[in-house]
């Protein structure tokens, strides 16, 4: 449903026109209106009180930088939501930012249901306090608990394994029960877990998610917990934290094997009493809060080695739900590519573009290292490139290093072993693997190497490629070093 026009536009200021378009996109298609910006300079005059907005803006700009604009704009309008970007993780910065004020700092790249999230958190309060009076007072958090404002997640099940996966969210949607969702990275764990949310009873009250490694150590317990003024160096005012504004609705938190053991005992504690204490506060406040945690990384495995409390895990995993890779659920990858397809035609106005036959033919041989996200990002790229009405082949730019020819590839069991055609593409021709490889872990190393080397060494560029984080690409170029593989280019 688009926005209406009494709803004010957000304001984006990014230098750096691919992101600020791709920024763009992403709030085109979740109907949040917006206008850009270049410069900070240029948001200035826009500085007046009874400004209804929320600014996301990066932080390294030309002239004026993304701090100095947070400091202006929130000496002007308090209350103005503010949101910091940057391409580096530092700690430093983080917390310059958060003292100053900002609402959120999101480090690049993130995923673009992170960024909705925040915005309409912020948002929706804005616009209830909009339509009364100038001195009527919005009603707090606890009296009225935010509701979920962002669109129901489509999510696309045809194949086997995704109805199963969907069957066991259904079952425990409607209980209270803390859920895990494991799966790789770009399987979409978050859409899962919002799923769960809206088929929840607890649909009307707020949904909140916070990517635990996206934070850091530092910052996170006051993120989470939330803080009193003065409990630390720059706390100028109180703050809740994630909790409080999940009461009544639900917290998902992701990446929760990042989380440091310190805090790990924090949240043991508060999944056991229901109750939240902020930094520099002995009051506990009690809070109603339906905790989904997801992880790409095994908890078994680090509670073994002593890095993962055994008794949070227990917590947390009461009700598990695993997300198959894609080309384990090779039924959906046309199904997705279709709905992408739809998508991302809407933004340039050519209705008329559709997969053509070796376009549907190479999609479903591809391992997908990257699951949906990389199939996503593919169809995205593709959209651009194609000049003509059928997006083939040689339009989205897939290696044939990642076919999924290799031992443990879900289409493995579709083949006719008396003359090895792939009956589940109507007998159409694979493409040809040019080297060789053992197993799916030889298959994805060949693809990520090919996807950096094609990018000149560039990881930012790689990790929209591929669609898997920073750390995970850093991890896995560390693992392969270490096995004796080049990898800097």
């Amino acid at each position: 449903m688009t926005a209406p026009h009494s709803d004010f536009p957000v304001i984006l200021v990014e230098d750096d026109e691919d992101l600020r378009e791709a920024i763009g996109v992403t709030l085109r298609l979740n109907h949040i209106e917006f206008v850009t910006h270049q410069r900070a300079e240029t948001v200035l005059p826009l500085l007046q009180p009874g400004l209804k907005t929320v600014i996301i803006t990066d932080y390294r700009l030309p002239g004026m930088n993304g701090l100095d604009l947070l400091r202006l704009a929130t000496k002007e309008i308090p209350d103005l939501p503010v949101i910091v970007m940057t391409a580096f993780a530092d700690a430093k910065l983080a917390v310059e930012a958060l003292k100053a004020g900002a609402r959120d700092f999101l480090i690049k790249p993130f995923v673009p249901d992170q960024l909705i999230e925040i915005i309409t958190r912020y948002r929706a309060p804005q616009l209830a306090s909009a339509k009364t009076e100038p001195q009527a007072l919005a009603p707090t958090a606890k009296e009225t608990p935010e509701p979920s404002h962002r669109p129901a997640p489509e999510i696309i099940a045809v194949d086997t394994a995704m109805i199963h996966t969907l069957a066991r969210c259904e079952r425990v949607a409607k209980t209270d029960t803390s859920v895990l969702i494991t799966g790789g990275s770009g399987v979409g764990k978050e859409i899962i877990a919002h799923h769960i949310h809206l088929t929840s009873k607890r649909a009307a009250g707020p949904y909140v998610a916070l990517n635990c490694a996206a934070i850091p150590d530092t910052l996170l317990e006051s993120i989470l917990f939330g803080h009193e003024k003065g409990s630390f160096t720059g706390a100028t005012k109180s703050q809740s934290g994630k909790f409080e504004q999940a009461d009544g609705g639900t917290l998902f938190l992701d990446e929760i094997g990042e989380m440091p053991a310190p805090l790990q005992a924090k949240l043991l504690r508060v999944l056991q009493d229901k109750l939240v204490e902020r930094l520099g506060s002995p009051e506990p406040i009690k809070v109603d809060v339906r905790i989904i945690a997801a992880t790409n990384r095994n908890l078994e495995e680090q509670v073994k080695e002593g890095r993962f409390r055994e008794d949070l895990y227990f917590r947390l995993a009461v009700f598990p739900i695993h997300i198959p890779e894609l080309h384990k659920r090779a039924g959906d990858i046309l199904p997705l590519a279709e709905f992408f397809l739809k998508r991302y035609r809407l933004n340039i106005g050519r209705d008329d573009l559709v997969l053509g036959s070796t376009a549907l033919a190479v999609l479903p041989t591809y391992h997908w290292p990257g699951n949906v996200r990389e199939l996503e990002n593919i169809i995205q790229r593709a959209v651009l490139l194609c000049d003509g009405d059928a997006i083939e082949a040689e339009h989205l730019e897939i290696s044939p290093l990642a076919s999924s020819n290799a031992s443990g590839s879900s289409l493995q069991s579709r083949e006719n072993p008396q003359n090895g055609t792939n009956i589940a593409s109507n007998s159409m021709t694979q493409p040809n693997v040019v080297g060789s490889a053992s197993d799916m872990n030889s298959v994805e190393r060949e693809h990520i190497l090919k996807v950096l080397a094609q990018v000149g060494g560039s990881r930012s560029k790689a990790v929209q490629i591929l669609g898997i984080s920073e750390r995970a690409l850093r991890y896995k170029l560390k693992s392969y070093k270490e096995a004796g593989f080049e990898v800097d280019k």
